[in-house]
């Protein structure tokens, strides 16, 4: 939405969590001295001013802005007129075209007390204020002025943060130069300094951010080991345990309330809402990598009962050209979404359209209330009128909890999915304005006396909508074949869009939309907990017209609702290995390194539990072993690298598969039987299971060092890199596991489906990015230092000590042949360069020094067949002095392996043994 009149905010997502708490459901937790009855209309006299501060969440290909301590997302009011400001794909550098998918979002709430007064807090696009920073008092729903300014601020934090610090703690000789960062000393949980500033009642009582408690002494200090709870381990069961914790790679947390001052942007009265927020994202290399998500958890610190209670998720989504939008929803996931009203999005009014074929955006509406107790499992049935008997739903997206065997857990999901538009139309519709309008939106009504929103044609019973057809979704085009939405009525066009609104072809007038889901209605009692979680997803056809995204639009919020479901776990691939470039006239050294020891693939050693993994107790008539066994089987394990140049430092890792943008140059893996690799993709578009080739293994050995002369993208005959002409390059690792090959031609019988699991974070736990270098003429460095070798030179090697061939063909220098005894026994052989028992090799010619090196194979037990030494054997190099007097010593981090490169990187080499035999030898270059 825009408008010379208007300053907008763009959405926000998500509430936060989840589920039942023993024998008290959490709706009927009541704050401590509160009574259950209605009473006067408070007024709040704590005098806050507006929210003011700001926070960025973009760890993937989504750049999002939030002010949601004054409950407003994505909208950049710091410009006049204000923009758009959910930027998605995500403009990473001047080169990228700036596209934006959602203007506005924000929180609505709205019910009754007991004496029949409208209560509502809202927020639109911030023309005025409903919800002002900080939490109320936990004894008197009250807050001041001092404390809200505190407040008025945002706490980020990533998982990688605290990996990093839980790993200091418990080892702090490994990491001598750790220190805490400011997101965990300062982080808000009980009793820490911001608390503390907030006032003795909040530092003494109020559960703010939640943390793990390491000493079991109630309050936040990381001095005793304490941290932002993420589930770090993954042992928590979301599904049956309510357990407030930070979800994602990275978080923006936050609190707000409605108290702080009068209600200037719904005019209603205030409810004494206290809400803790927190924004959410992953990096993955598919869907999820588009996605962001909210979670609130709204606490009524009030003293009243309100009834006929809703919670909504408004959005104002802009769709590059704001114009021309049409919106819709999806009955069975729960899901509203905004595709374009022509086949393409053009530039208009200072807004970059998508173009031909533009993508469709999306939120899923996961979680919302607690429905009212009525003592029964409500069910998830078919049978329309078995769910309007018993308040249960006939589809598994529109709610959690409904026939599970559970009684009284259910929590509604999207009850209510309306929409308007900005400029109006026939009666009722258009922006709100006072605190019965948007109270009427919440309950599926247009404003004013319009009444109901119906089925077919616009919508309006005013309009071309169908009087007395009440419709509680609207726009479910073919996703309500039981007509949920009519009370099981069956209705005529039979399939609703906005493309379609008579079951004619007719079209709607594409406009600025905004649509709200809601949930309700719902008995909100004193102290009562509820949770909303809401998640944007996006998807892009590569072709085709307005509508060919919305396929993928579901498609990626299928894997949404599976992330929401597994307790928003995601499978962790191998770690990204970190790339190091060394820049040379005409060519760039790419070396790979895995150093890092919070990465899960440090030393290259991913051994990473797929928890969804379910391994029967026998396998083709073989039984599998205890429990214990069997679970040795969900493992992957790291296998190999595949680099890739891209065209832009843009490039995410979801877009590695497309050649338009990104070209893989190099692939290596472990040598073993493992060399192609297929996962089985399901297809939706032909439902069923379809093979697609992952890697074509070398299987040849594991490499660190790759010469890149060659631009990938060169169309001409002359490919050589150009010098001081930027390139890109990401390297991902993957893993595998095939517990059991699967039977293409019967998949029935089960088995491994996806046995390639690849990075989807850097070894830091951050989103992955593209590593850029200049190739260029080095002499200009160093004051006109002149290379005298290149990248694989090789050097001669002598034998100190040892035996065997480490499987390469070896030569001897000609001085070494004229001194062989008569018994065929020399003291030192000298093997000619790139014939002796080791490769060793240049790998950077800037870094290597003149001089004798020695490398060792070392061995911590005795060298016999029984004990198997290899296991343990390391490498050790010597090598002359960057002084210039003496010599240093380097260990390596891993273990000798068969077809491995331990690069010397420091020293500009690197040696490989084809074979590892005998590993107790020591040999000079």
């Amino acid at each position: 939405m825009q408008n010379g009149n208007t300053l907008s905010i763009k959405l926000f997502i998500v509430l936060i969590t989840i589920f039942s708490v023993s024998s008290l459901n959490a709706r009927d937790i009541e704050a401590n001295g509160n009574s259950n009855k209605g009473g006067e209309n408070p007024t709040p006299t704590a005098g806050c001013s507006p929210a003011s501060a700001v926070a960025i969440l973009e760890f993937n290909n989504v750049r999002a802005r939030l002010e949601a301590t004054g409950g407003t997302f994505f909208q950049n009011r710091s410009v006049a007129p204000a923009i758009a400001a959910y930027n998605i794909p995500k403009q990473q550098s001047e080169e990228d075209k700036y596209h934006t998918a959602i203007y506005a979002a924000g929180l609505w709430i709205g019910g009754e007390d007991l004496n029949f007064n409208l209560k509502t807090a809202a927020a639109l696009f911030r023309q005025g204020n409903d919800f002002f920073p900080g939490p109320l008092d936990k004894n008197t729903a009250d807050i001041d002025a001092e404390t809200c300014n505190i407040f008025d601020q945002y706490f980020s934090i990533s998982r990688a943060e605290v990996n990093a610090f839980v790993a200091w703690k418990a080892n702090p000789t490994a990491y001598p130069d750790y220190q805490i960062p400011n997101s965990i000393l300062n982080y808000p949980g009980k009793g820490n300094t911001i608390t503390k500033q907030a006032g003795q009642s909040y530092y003494v009582a109020q559960d703010l951010a939640p943390f793990y408690d390491k000493d079991g002494d109630g309050f936040y200090d990381p001095a005793q080991g304490d941290y932002p709870k993420y589930d770090l381990i993954g042992d928590i069961d979301c599904r049956t345990t309510r357990d407030i914790r930070l979800f994602g790679d990275t978080t923006v947390w936050f609190v707000f309330n409605d108290m702080g001052n009068v209600h200037t942007e719904s005019k209603g009265l205030p409810i004494g809402m206290e809400i803790h927020g927190q924004a959410f994202a992953f990096a993955t290399n598919d869907e999820i990598n588009d996605m962001t998500f909210y979670n609130y958890e709204l606490i009524n610190r009030s003293s009243f009962t309100f009834t006929n209670t809703y919670f909504g998720q408004w959005v104002d989504a802009d769709l590059g050209n704001f114009g021309d939008d049409f919106v819709g929803c999806d009955a069975s996931r729960g899901l509203g979404y905004c595709y374009n009203g022509d086949n393409d999005d053009e530039d208009a009014q200072g807004a970059n359209g998508y173009g031909a074929t533009p993508p469709a955006i999306g939120v899923d509406f996961f979680e919302g209330p607690y429905a009212d107790n009525d003592l029964l499992d409500n069910p998830l049935t078919q049978n329309v009128q078995d769910a309007l008997d018993s308040n249960g739903i006939p589809y598994s997206g529109l709610g959690i909890g409904y026939g599970d065997g559970i009684v009284d857990n259910e929590r509604y999901g999207m009850k209510k999915f309306v929409y308007y538009s900005s400029q109006g139309g026939a009666p009722g519709d258009g922006d709100p304005n006072v605190s019965a309008d948007f109270y009427n939106y919440l309950q599926g009504n247009w404003k004013g006396t319009t009444g109901q929103m119906v089925w077919g044609g616009d919508g309006n019973p005013l309009g071309t909508g169908q009087p007395g057809n009440f419709a509680d979704l609207i726009f479910p085009d073919d996703s309500d074949p039981l007509f949920w939405s009519t009370g099981g009525i069956p209705m005529t066009p039979a399939v609703w869009s906005e493309d379609n609104i008579d079951g004619a072809g007719t079209k709607n007038t594409p406009a600025d939309r905004r649509f709200l889901q809601s949930a309700g209605p719902f008995t909100l009692n004193p102290g009562a907990v509820n949770d909303l979680t809401v998640g944007i997803v996006y998807a892009r056809a590569l072709s085709g017209d307005n509508r060919a995204s919305i396929t993928y639009l579901k498609v990626a919020d299928d894997k949404a609702q599976a992330l929401f479901d597994n307790c928003f776990k995601v499978l962790e691939g191998p770690s990204t290995p970190d790339i190091t470039i060394q820049e040379l006239e005409n060519e760039l050294v790419l070396y790979l390194s895995n150093s890092n020891p919070i990465s899960n693939n440090f030393a290259e050693g991913a051994h990473l539990k797929d928890a969804t993994i379910s391994i029967p107790d026998t396998l083709n008539g073989v039984y599998q072993g205890t429990e214990e066994d069997r679970d040795t089987l969900k493992y992957y394990d790291f296998q190999g690298y595949k680099i890739y140049q891209v065209k832009t430092s843009s490039v995410s890792a979801t877009q590695l598969d497309d050649p338009a943008v990104a070209r893989l140059i190099a692939q290596v893996d472990k040598k073993d039987n493992i060399s192609q690799i297929v996962n089985y993709e399901f297809d939706k578009t032909i439902l069923a299971n379809v093979p697609t080739l992952m890697v074509n293994g070398e299987n040849n050995g594991i490499r660190h060092t790759f010469r890149v002369t060659n631009d990938a993208f060169s169309t001409g005959n002359d490919k050589k890199l150009v010098n001081h002409k930027t390139y890109h390059f990401i390297a991902i690792a993957y893993a595998y596991n095939n517990w059991m090959t699967v039977d293409p031609n019967n998949f029935t019988l089960g088995g491994q489906l996806k046995p390639y699991l690849s990075s989807r974070t850097n070894s830091s736990g951050s989103g992955i990015s593209a590593t850029s270098a200049i190739p260029h003429d080095p002499s200009i460095e160093d004051n006109g230092t002149i290379l005298n070798s290149e990248y694989g030179d090789q050097p001669e090697v002598t034998r100190i000590e040892g035996q065997g061939n480490g499987g390469f063909q070896l030569e001897l220098t000609s001085s070494s042949e004229s001194i062989i005894t008569s018994n065929y026994f020399m003291d030192y052989p000298v093997y000619q360069a790139g014939f002796g028992p080791i490769e060793v090799k240049v790998i950077d010619p800037l870094n290597v020094a003149p001089g004798t090196y020695k490398l060792q194979f070392l061995d911590t037990t005795i060298n016999t067949p029984a004990n198997n030494p290899i296991d343990d054997a390391y490498w050790r190099l010597i090598f002359p002095s960057a002084s210039g007097s003496g010599f240093d010593t380097v260990m390596s981090d891993v273990t000798i392996a068969a077809n491995y490169e331990q690069m010397f990187l420091d020293q500009g080499i690197s040696v490989t043994l084809k074979q590892v035999n005998d590993p107790g030898v020591d040999i000079e270059t």
